[in-house]
């Protein structure tokens, strides 16, 4: 059952992902305004710091995650500010309401950073169909989706990766 159902939610995505019409634009680390990171609901303690800095620098964040279904609590739990989406608003074969997707696809945005770490199709999903002129991945996945990919590695955190992002954007002119 679970293969009929990963079929699907891959055939979805690239479905998605030919219907993706986005405009490409290699955006600098000056040249970004407003950046989307997702991320493990696991990670928010690392990506707390990246936030702080993003926004040191002037720009404005959005940020998105999917709570697990046994979610562990983090300390001092998520801000208000992050859009987390609930097991509630994932239906049982593991797909996103329509109105999360459009909720998503409102969004406005110039650079999306993935940050997640584990893997998961209910964010492949949502990259799919981003309007980022600049998507940015730390991992590698099958889908042609980023359009920029510094491969974190495990001995390093996310805030190292970031840094890592940063430096290679911050030298492009």
């Amino acid at each position: 059952m679970k293969d009929i159902f990963g079929f699907r939610i891959k055939k979805s995505i690239l479905s998605t992902l030919n219907c993706n019409t986005r405009t490409h634009i290699f955006h600098n680390f000056s040249s970004m305004s407003k950046v989307l990171i997702f991320f493990s609901y696991e990670d928010w303690k690392e990506i707390e710091p990246i936030v702080q800095d993003l926004e040191k620098e002037g720009k404005e964040v959005i940020l998105w995650t999917i709570l697990p279904r046994k979610q562990k609590e983090i300390q001092g739990g998520l801000p208000r500010f992050v859009r987390a989406i609930t097991p509630k608003e994932i239906s049982r074969i593991r797909g996103l309401s329509p109105s999360i997707v459009e909720e998503f696809k409102s969004l406005k945005y110039d650079t999306l950073f993935d940050f997640t770490t584990d893997e998961d199709n209910l964010v492949l999903c949502l990259l799919a169909c981003n309007s980022a002129e600049f998507c940015i991945g730390i991992k590698e996945i099958e889908y042609k989706i980023y359009d920029f990919i510094v491969l974190k590695d495990e001995n390093i955190n996310l805030l190292e990766t970031y840094e890592q992002i940063k430096i290679y954007q911050s030298k492009i002119l």
